[in-house]
């Protein structure tokens, strides 16, 4: 297939960026953390320059707010997903965990380190289509016997392969304030 095009690279990334800013908005009104990708990030996922295919490009949360969440109470974070491949992804899998593990670039070293008092949550299997996006959202609740803190989640965007080893396709993190 086809390389893109210079001019479908850049109405991509127009076409997201527009997205981005409409999540924003919806999120602003909701009372939710959001984090997006800047134009140039979009840029190079979209050329496939900084990650695997596919890749987060935006994601919302509660739980995050500077007053704080009670914890044992219900935190739900969103993350949106694109696929600018023309191949689609089948098993696909988002999953959390809490650790200071972001600034580990081994996912095995980033997993070693997981805080193991809060929960390891994961979607069940998806399917990506060619050229697609899905929104994807796991709930969870930060225990009530954890002390009082921030504490960092870490998203992993992985593909399963019953018989070979998976493949992480991207990473983030997000912040949640317990109370």
């Amino acid at each position: 297939m086809a390389e893109k095009s210079e001019q479908d690279i850049n109405r991509e990334v127009e076409q997201r960026l527009q997205e981005i800013e409409l999540l924003r908005e919806e999120a602003q009104q909701q009372r939710l953390r959001f984090a997006s990708l800047s134009e140039e990030e979009l840029m190079k996922r979209i050329r496939g320059e900084s990650s695997e295919s596919p890749y987060f490009y935006a994601a919302a949360w509660t739980g995050g707010l500077l007053d704080g969440t009670p914890r044992g109470t219900a935190i739900n974070y969103t993350a949106y997903i694109g696929n600018p491949d023309p191949t689609p992804y089948y098993p696909v899998f988002m999953s959390i965990f809490f650790g200071a593990a972001s600034f580990v670039n081994d996912i095995g070293k980033a997993l070693s380190g997981k805080d193991t008092r809060l929960p390891y949550p994961s979607t069940p299997p998806f399917s990506l289509a060619a050229l697609a996006n899905v929104t994807k959202t796991i709930t969870f609740a930060i225990p009530t016997n954890v002390p009082p803190s921030t504490y960092i989640g870490n998203t992993i965007l992985w593909r399963g392969d019953f018989f070979h080893n998976n493949a992480v396709l991207d990473r983030g993190f997000f912040d949640v304030v317990a109370v």
